[in-house]
């Protein structure tokens, strides 16, 4: 009898399984939970970190860019006050009117939550960790759609150690007049792994704006994964916005999963400007005839930072519409990587697919890998794909300057404008200002 192959791991990719077996017990959750995390974990460890060698991947070698694993941060009382919220986000995000929800630390906090104006509201909310404990039935489904994805990697992780998060089921027919803002904090000085997962039911008709964004306390050495997952029912519409501005010592995992229904959008826009390391994950599958889908998102990188967006558009039904624009700045020796696919099986005729992404280099040494894909099974279809680069127009550029503009202002306009096509996709104005500030900032810095 031929003896079993061992399979060779990296001491991270054993430390993370070593750091499930030394938090599993502690972990919220019911049985049914418990046999989730125990399925989830055993999902990684076949499969380990990925690599370059599995294609998803080849941007971006988690094996090789995970250096250690911080244990999982302690549940401890966290300050969190306007202040530093507004120094983690920026005041223009911190001014934002929303329903604030506030996970720190990697703890839910009720205290710096609106989540009395959200059951007001007609919500029903509440927290992940507490949640686990004993899930609703539309909780437990969201978990199912997460585990259609099963060989994910960052999926399995999550699942096997979420810790906290948010969970929010919108009834039918509810329009909510202010957007949900979850906030997602670390803890000053502090050295450790976050693991949040996040479930949003959009009953038939509903509609409601989500806004996560994720900023620094001061945390020496963070790694994030975090999932989230969407239901959007026949008729419903959610808009699902991300800024990213975390530590640049930072390693950022993010993974968004929507299954649309019938005739309903699921919008998605993304702003990265931190960690050092970002991957975001963004999956949409079509249920219902007659949805459609706008992702779109800006990078701006500076350093060594790199940042990887990754999506998969599946068009499984007939006559869904999906748009993709993403836009990167890349300085120094930042890598942006933009990979989408577009995916029609045999019965999605009348399918509409387009997906561009645009990078503008502003240094010789600044990188941009770009893979985009089309996977058509069906004959009635318009779609299609393009990716462009290149430096700061030196026409326009002069253009500016010879009407008095510094050298620096103009470059930072010609900037501003290129990445502000993309804000347009959020068709609301105050959030679309609160970006345009995040931009001008991160401007600020490379180029006053």
């Amino acid at each position: 009898m031929n003896a079993p192959v061992q399979q060779f791991r990296t001491e991270v990719e054993q430390d993370l399984l070593d750091l499930f077996e030394l938090s599993a017990d502690a972990l919220p959750g019911d049985a049914a939970v418990t046999a989730l995390r125990q399925k989830a974990i055993r999902t990684y460890a076949a499969a380990g970190l990925p690599h370059r060698r599995v294609e998803a991947w080849k941007y971006t070698d988690l094996r090789v860019a995970l250096k250690n694993v911080p244990p999982l941060l302690a549940e401890v009382d966290v300050q969190v006050g306007e202040s530093e919220i507004g120094a983690a986000l920026g005041q223009a995000f911190l001014a934002l009117p929303a329903y604030r929800v506030v996970i720190a630390a990697g703890e839910f906090r009720g205290d710096l939550s609106d989540i009395g104006a959200l059951r007001d509201a007609g919500v029903e909310v509440g927290s992940l960790g507490q949640m686990l404990e004993s899930p609703p039935a539309w909780l437990t489904a969201s978990f199912d759609e997460a585990g259609r994805r099963d060989d994910d990697v960052i999926i399995a992780l999550n699942t096997a150690l979420m810790t906290a998060g948010v969970a929010l089921r919108l009834p039918e027919e509810l329009t909510l007049q202010k957007p949900i803002h979850l906030i997602h904090l670390d803890m000053p000085g502090a050295s450790g792994s976050i693991f949040t997962r996040n479930a949003v039911v959009a009953e038939p008709g509903a509609s409601a704006t989500l806004i996560e964004s994720f900023g620094t306390l001061g945390a020496t050495d963070l790694q994030r994964n975090s999932v989230t997952t969407v239901s959007a029912a026949e008729r419903s519409a959610i808009h699902h916005i991300k800024l990213q501005r975390e530590a640049l010592e930072a390693t950022h995992l993010t993974v968004w999963a929507a299954n649309v229904g019938a005739e309903a959008r699921y919008n998605a826009f993304q702003v990265n400007t931190g960690a050092a390391l970002a991957r975001n994950q963004i999956y949409v599958r079509f249920d219902g005839e007659g949805a459609a889908t706008d992702i779109s998102g800006a990078t701006l990188a500076q350093g060594s930072q790199h940042c990887d967006t990754t999506l998969v558009v599946e068009h499984n039904v007939p006559a869904c519409e999906s748009r993709e624009l993403f836009k990167l700045v890349l300085n120094d020796e930042a890598r942006g990587v933009f990979q989408g696919k577009i995916i029609v099986t045999p019965d999605a005729q009348k399918t509409d697919g387009k997906q561009m992404s645009q990078a503008l280099l502003l240094s010789e040494t600044a990188e941009f890998d770009s893979k985009p894909e089309l996977e058509i099974y069906a004959d009635d279809v318009v779609c299609g794909h393009g990716a462009t680069s290149g430096q700061i127009d030196e026409d326009l550029l002069f253009y500016l300057r010879a009407r008095g503009l510094p050298e620096a202002q103009a470059r930072a306009l010609l900037i501003q404008a290129f990445v502000g096509e993309t804000f347009e996709a959020l068709d609301d104005e105050v959030i679309g200002d609160a970006f345009a500030e995040v931009a001008a900032d991160w401007l600020g810095v490379k180029l006053d």
